[in-house]
């Protein structure tokens, strides 16, 4: 099959932009990269494969979680991969996220100065055991994890398989990035939350910038094959979610079964869970499960932040219908 030309742009961020984002992400080389009209941000690396992720043939019995990070992504996996499996906890306690989704566009956000290398013991903590090149070859059904935005993932993508995307609070998001970005070693250790928030806003962040992400899926939701939720949904209101993802993929479940599956679920029964969490013994909050509260990110801005993020979302808000809910304390 003919492979797609990549259709949009993808061209240096400026060198001034380029200085300061590498302040931050010390590992990288070449410069990074805004891509499309919307100017997503990423590293070179990614432009390097971006049309390979373009023309990954999609098949009709995949299931895909797409999100920008941080957004409820691993909650959304776990729900979505057991409705799917007949509520099989056994396999979900035994086998990481990580090898039962395909992040595909992980070796690609790869630093250059940073060797690419394979645990050689199997069962070793690992983002992801499949990627953009080696999804063709995994056996249906396929489970696929990214946080791309819809322009960047297959075209037909939505025609073909079933597709999730979860949206949370932008400043929640960002609270929860500026922790993974110290977890996962691309900021160090003393880089500040405000610092963090400057650079979010001024969409020089990975992925950013956030909105358009959003707004993407946001204008899909209607579509047959897209299921759009918002992380203050499932915090609200777990069992309203998994009613609706059961219906999402022609699944029955007794009421006994989901109330079982809504345990399983249960923030702190997850972040309990080795499957996905690197953790720290000093009760620092540079782990991967955090506190998982909407809406706690008042706690993190002071009131010039505060003021400056309620005129960023307001901007954005009067562009679109969506509406964030409100998260129930």
């Amino acid at each position: 099959m003919a492979s797609l030309e990549f259709p949009w742009e993808i061209k240096n961020v400026s060198e001034d932009e380029d200085k300061t984002i590498k302040k931050y992400y010390k590992d990288y080389v070449r410069p990074f990269i805004r891509v499309g009209p919307k100017g997503y941000i990423a590293n070179a690396g990614y432009g390097d494969h971006a049309a390979e992720i373009y023309n990954l043939e999609v098949r009709p019995d995949d299931i895909w979680v797409t999100t920008f990070s941080r957004s409820g992504t691993t909650w959304l996996q776990e729900l979505v991969w057991l409705v799917a499996n007949n509520l099989d906890f056994e396999t979900a306690r035994a086998v990481p996220l990580s090898k039962r989704f395909a992040y595909i566009e992980y070796p690609t956000q790869r630093a250059e100065t940073r060797e690419e290398s394979t645990p050689t013991n199997p069962n070793a903590p690992r983002a992801t055991f499949e990627d953009f090149r080696s999804l063709p070859s995994v056996p249906s059904p396929r489970y696929v994890k990214s946080h791309l935005p819809l322009s960047l993932l297959p075209p037909k993508l939505l025609e073909t398989a079933k597709v999730f995307y979860i949206a949370r609070d932008p400043r929640d998001v960002t609270v929860s990035y500026h922790f993974a970005h110290k977890l996962f070693r691309y900021f160090d250790d003393n880089v500040e939350f405000k610092e963090f928030w400057d650079l979010f806003k001024q969409d020089l962040i990975m992925h950013t910038p956030i909105f358009p992400h959003v707004e993407e899926a946001w204008q899909k939701r209607d579509h047959p094959n897209m299921m759009f939720l918002f992380y203050e949904e499932l915090q609200n209101d777990l069992r309203n979610i998994i009613e609706r993802v059961c219906k999402f993929l022609d699944k029955e479940y007794s009421e006994e079964q989901q109330l079982l599956l809504a345990e399983y679920l249960n923030f702190n029964n997850m972040k309990q869970k080795t499957m996905v969490s690197k953790t720290n013994e000093d009760g620092s909050e540079v782990t991967f499960f955090r506190k998982g509260k909407a809406g706690g990110w008042v706690n993190y801005f002071d009131e010039e932040m505060t003021k400056e993020s309620e005129e960023w979302l307001e901007n954005y808000l009067k562009t679109t219908d969506l509406r964030y809910p409100k998260a129930i304390k």
